[in-house]
């Protein structure tokens, strides 16, 4: 088959999120399906080497500006689909290219990893915010499967928009190969040493949206400071780009800045470092389709307390424990117990936990998704 695939967010020169997503895809797809063909749909450009490209892969590059307004997708791409003459093709980010009525087109395929922009309130400025609410009522309809990642978000995918359960497909995410593999030796003592001046910490990763929720949790660890003094833990935050001033004012109002690193985009490595040198991660995000980070932290082997609410509890399972996302105190308490109790107690199921977050593999999730392309192409 002759596949299309959105691959916009792999061209990014930091990817998170779905260009992660596209990322770990093609390279599963070079190893499973070698004589099917890819179309890569990109807008970005890169310097050659930044993307390993497999074979059985051609980048294609969009001549038409207006990537902010979704320009490309509206206007371009209807017409490329059936230039290309694909069999079927894959919307990553959300959203679809519009259907024509008299000339329909390949089927259609869309990852929905959540549709929490279709409904949350804040963020309302954001183009992609605008244009997904505008969209996702025609992207349900008209795509032949939608797959998404994780039972809640089936459910709240069906119920805001009257889909067809059938329709919706569960597409697990997976981890990182690396991440799966196990952190080097050593690699958590180097990291206390590198970013904690070798003390102990609580390591977060963060974002600047609203609902990622890492304002809340700088005052919940600005509380746990107060209250345990003689602490000589740090939490350590990553993730936040351009909103870091923002969050570093946050903190110095809180009484915490002096307690608190922020750390720049992680390369893999680092990465994995972090989470397994950290007493405990934090993920306090009030909502999320599913909850990489998580299972991250289960697979390095490292326990995490994350929010009771939306898909974290399918993540983490019975390995992690949970607060309430909308308290800074309840967010406090759980880091307390989680370095106090949890901590000492995750020894005897750390090889458990391990090893449940380690069946969640790319390799299985680009199984099904081709089964989709599949089954999307022949009419099911």
């Amino acid at each position: 088959m002759r596949i299309g695939i959105d691959a916009r967010e792999a061209w990014r020169p930091e990817p998170r999120g779905i260009g992660l997503y596209v990322r770990h895809l093609m390279r599963e797809f070079a190893a499973l399906a070698p004589a099917d063909e890819f179309l890569l749909y990109h807008q970005l450009q890169l310097p050659p080497g930044a993307i390993e490209i497999p074979p059985n892969m051609r980048p294609v590059p969009t001549d038409l500006p207006g990537g902010r307004w979704h320009t490309w997708e509206r206007l371009q791409m209807p017409w490329r689909l059936r230039r290309d003459r694909l069999a079927v093709y894959h919307g990553t980010y959300n959203t679809l290219p519009p259907r024509l009525r008299v000339w329909p087109g390949p089927p259609m395929v869309v990852s929905l990893h959540d549709v929490i922009v279709t409904w949350w309130p804040d963020d309302l400025h954001d183009p992609f915010v605008r244009y997904a609410r505008a969209v996702t009522p025609r992207v349900v309809r008209d795509a032949r499967l939608i797959l998404t990642v994780s039972e809640w978000s089936r459910r709240d995918i069906c119920e805001r928009f009257g889909c067809d359960p059938q329709k919706v497909r569960l597409s697990l995410n997976g981890l990182h190969p690396a991440v799966l593999a196990g952190a080097p030796p050593g690699a958590g003592d180097a990291a206390r040493a590198r970013f904690a001046d070798g003390r102990p910490y609580v390591f977060a990763i963060g974002a600047g949206l609203e609902r990622k929720n890492t304002g809340r949790l700088l005052d919940a660890w600005a509380a746990v400071r107060r209250r345990r003094p003689d602490w000589p833990h740090l939490l350590l935050v990553s993730g936040l780009g351009r909103s870091v001033d923002r969050f570093r004012e946050r903190a110095a109002a809180a009484g915490a800045l002096d307690h608190v690193r922020f750390l720049p985009y992680l390369s893999q490595p680092d990465l994995i470092a972090l989470y397994a040198g950290a007493v405990l991660s934090v993920y306090p995000s009030l909502v999320e389709g599913w909850g990489i980070p998580v299972l991250e932290s289960l697979a390095l082997g490292t326990p995490v307390v994350t929010s009771d609410t939306s898909a974290m509890p399918e993540a983490g399972g019975e390995h992690a424990r949970y607060f309430d996302p909308n308290s800074a105190d309840a967010i406090a308490a759980a880091i307390e117990d989680g370095v106090e109790r949890y901590v000492p107690a995750f020894a005897a199921v750390r090889a458990a936990a391990v090893a449940r977050a380690r069946t969640f593999t790319w390799t299985r999730t680009a199984t099904g998704v081709l089964q989709a392309y599949r089954d999307a192409a022949a009419g099911a």
